[in-house]
């Protein structure tokens, strides 16, 4: 359950760790075999079991997780000289280094690196110091083998760990897009949606010459509703006029955006201003029809209407004059007694 809630770092350099420490513990048993389990060198069957556990354990009760699995970064490298000395071979020494360079590339790109590799130059000076008698052995055919496995099986873990971390990144990505461009409370369009995107509805429809159509809509009296039911009643009439809009138009052609407070604006493309002003009238019908639903009680309420077409023929036919046509035509309905469909002219 705690690894759900795992730093993504945490969770990436996990697999891969585990699957190192096993193959540190498999290759000191080939070169010490049944010296691995003296008094000497049981510190590796020690370290080979703790380390990843512990490491991932740090990492989550850190208040700071990547700047621990830095941390961490630099311990991998210490006790990957340390298994080095331990175990003298160059297939071994050579494929847990890269793995460690690798890490730290991943983790904290050049700067990391070179704070590893200073780590392990100091370390590898130290031991050699302290121990001049090591050397490399003469390779065998079984290690060089086990570190070609080893690196498939690592980078395999590895590359799975950073698909599912690249998969879930992409998918929480859509949503912030989703949540930038989304009413949160009647889940339509918002305002930023529709400035951006009826720009481009309308240089589509100037580039084909095909009609483009806007729709205002207000609901009649809705400070009322809040005034005497209170602002979630006028919430949820609000969800509820979006559900009818959307049942009323086309799906994947036409759009709905919330365009302040209780007025929306419907975007139909390829749509006549009266062939929009049927599919208002249809809304509006159905709202007028409608039984909202307000405190376990039902509301009628009406809904006004104005609709504007681009026009081809004057060069100012812009976002700003779309919109500012529709508002008045929606000015007209109201001042005609509310509940109608009007067309701008």
């Amino acid at each position: 359950m705690w690894l759900s809630k795992l730093h993504p770092i945490g969770k990436i350099n996990y697999p891969p760790r585990l699957v190192a420490t096993t193959f540190c513990f498999f290759m000191s048993w080939q070169f010490l075999g049944t010296n691995l389990i003296t008094i000497e060198y049981s510190w590796i069957i020690i370290l080979c079991l703790l380390w990843p556990n512990i490491a991932v354990l740090l990492t989550y009760r850190s208040n700071n997780a990547k700047k621990q699995e830095r941390i961490n970064i630099h311990v991998d490298a210490l006790l990957s000289t340390i298994f080095v000395f331990a175990v003298p071979i160059f297939s071994f020494a050579s494929t847990i280094f890269i793995i460690v360079v690798a890490n730290a590339l991943f983790v904290g790109a050049f700067r990391l690196l070179s704070t590893v590799l200073l780590s392990i130059i100091v370390l590898s000076l130290s031991l050699m110091f302290a121990f001049p008698s090591i050397q490399l052995h003469e390779e065998q055919f079984k290690t060089v083998l086990s570190s070609s496995i080893f690196m498939l099986i690592y980078l395999s873990s590895f590359a799975v760990s950073v698909y599912y971390l690249t998969k879930r990144l992409i998918n929480l990505n859509k949503h912030v897009k989703t949540l930038s461009i989304t009413d949160p409370l009647t889940k339509c369009f918002n305002r930023l949606y529709f400035d951006n995107n009826l720009s481009k509805e309308i240089q589509r429809a100037n580039r084909f010459k095909s009609p483009l159509t806007v729709v205002f809509a207000d609901l009649d009296h809705f400070k009322n509703i809040n005034d005497q039911h209170g602002h979630q009643a006028g919430d949820q009439v609000l969800i509820e006029f979006v559900q009818l809009v959307n049942r009323c138009i086309r799906t994947d052609i036409d759009w709905i955006a919330r365009y302040g407070g209780e007025e929306f604006v419907i975007v139909l493309p390829s749509t006549s201003a009266k062939t929009g002003a049927i599919a208002a009238e249809r809304i509006r019908k159905y709202v007028d029809e409608h039984e909202f639903s307000v405190n376990n009680n039902t509301l009628h309420l009406s809904c006004s209407f104005g609709v504007s077409e681009i026009d081809f023929e004057n060069e100012q036919s812009d976002i700003q004059r779309l919109t500012s046509c529709a508002d008045k035509a929606l000015y007209v309905a109201k001042q005609k007694g509310r509940n109608r469909v009007e067309i701008f002219s």
